[in-house]
């Protein structure tokens, strides 16, 4: 399925359940369930807290229905709320489970090779060395990485989400790719994008039921 395509039918989805179809409304959360989770999970590393968070979202979605805006990329609203639901719950209990939180912010938006199925167009040595290079990096870069090659949102949906403007992902992007290209030698930077784009391809096969 296209992008746009998918963004065509989300939107109708999107309708109908504003208009009080719960099957719509079923579908688009089992739709998104996975990427929602594999996303909040690295922004916070505890998977019941991730969960909560996504439920409530989608509680709030149904109950607000009525007052729903429309909106031209579904997908991108719902990280987005998910995203902000996670901030403001952290920070809520913060003073909390101070220690908790400190602890599980340090590992922020890290990837591990296990995540990754391997691929014989990519050897171990340059998997390694990639994903080296993306754990070394500052959050937002690995947020920016996630958000472009799993979730393959555009420059305009990735600056909705992260609260940057375009431009600036659009430069933080191409210093990352740069940053990349350096780290495993004469790789172009289209050669990387279609690297990267399958190392992710391998993970929507292992989302969460």
């Amino acid at each position: 399925m296209t992008q746009l395509s998918e963004h065509s039918d989300d939107r109708k989805i999107w309708r109908n359940l504003k208009a009080g179809d719960k099957h719509c409304f079923n579908q688009l959360f089992r739709k998104y369930y996975s990427e929602l989770y594999y996303y909040g999970i690295k922004i916070f590393p505890d998977p019941d807290f991730v969960k909560e968070c996504i439920q409530e979202v989608f509680i709030r979605i149904w109950e607000t229905r009525e007052s729903l805006a429309d909106v031209q990329n579904v997908k991108s609203y719902i990280i987005v709320s998910v995203r902000r639901m996670i901030l403001a719950r952290k920070q809520k209990n913060k003073h909390k489970q101070n220690i908790k939180i400190r602890q599980a912010e340090s590992y922020s938006f890290f990837f591990d090779v296990n995540e990754f199925e391997k691929h014989e167009e990519i050897s171990d040595e340059i998997r390694q060395v990639l994903l080296s290079v993306i754990n070394s990096m500052t959050k937002k870069q690995r947020e920016l990485i996630m958000l472009f090659f799993y979730h393959e949102l555009s420059y305009l949906e990735i600056a909705k989400v992260t609260g940057i403007s375009v431009q600036a992902v659009r430069n933080l992007m191409y210093r990352t790719l740069v940053h990349l290209r350096e780290a495993i030698g004469e790789k172009s930077l289209n050669s990387m994008r279609n690297m990267f784009f399958l190392l992710f391809s391998s993970v929507l096969v292992k989302k969460v039921d």
